[in-house]
């Protein structure tokens, strides 16, 4: 009796391992549509309203969800604290954020590529930027939906497989 629930708890706690595993596959295009969204809404902040940089990220941030809205609300912090960094510098921290929530290097490196001309341009420049970057991560937004809808299901039946063939193994 005592084998049979070890043995229970060892499937369960593989096949849960894997499926944390397939959460993160699941949780990228989320948070990459959620990027998209905050890049539209910022780039109808710059058109429009003609905002200051840390009031339009303030109210993006209000109006998004973790983890992208932790992102605007560092970003305008850093950029409202009047410490002297460029805003291509607090972007650049910013992205520190993005990281932490799991972000994949590319994706961040994407971000990171749009930081360099916040503040420094014109709008209509600016416009130009986040147009392109939207499209990037539409591209980027695709393409893990493709890769999640392959790697949830193998991380899934990969995890009670493993936990099948331990209990199989130490039987």
């Amino acid at each position: 009796m005592l084998r049979l629930i070890g043995a229970g708890i060892v499937i369960i706690a593989c096949g849960t391992g894997g499926m944390i595993m397939a959460r993160s596959y699941s949780m990228r295009p989320h948070n990459l549509q959620s990027l998209a969204t905050a890049v539209q809404m910022l780039a109808t902040e710059i058109h429009y309203a003609r905002s200051s940089l840390p009031e339009a990220c303030h109210r993006i941030a209000a109006q998004i969800e973790s983890p992208v809205a932790s992102f605007f609300t560092q970003f305008a912090n850093l950029l409202a604290g009047h410490n002297g960094l460029s805003a291509a510098e607090a972007f650049n921290q910013s992205l520190q954020v993005l990281v932490d929530a799991g972000f994949s290097q590319q994706d961040v490196e994407l971000i990171g590529q749009i930081g360099t001309v916040l503040g420094r341009s014109d709008a209509e420049d600016q416009l130009k930027h986040l147009t392109l970057l939207q499209t990037r991560l539409e591209q980027s937004r695709i393409k893990a939906e493709q890769e999640r809808d392959k790697m949830v299901r193998l991380w899934n039946y990969l995890g009670f497989c493993v936990g099948a063939l331990v209990v199989l193994m130490l039987i």
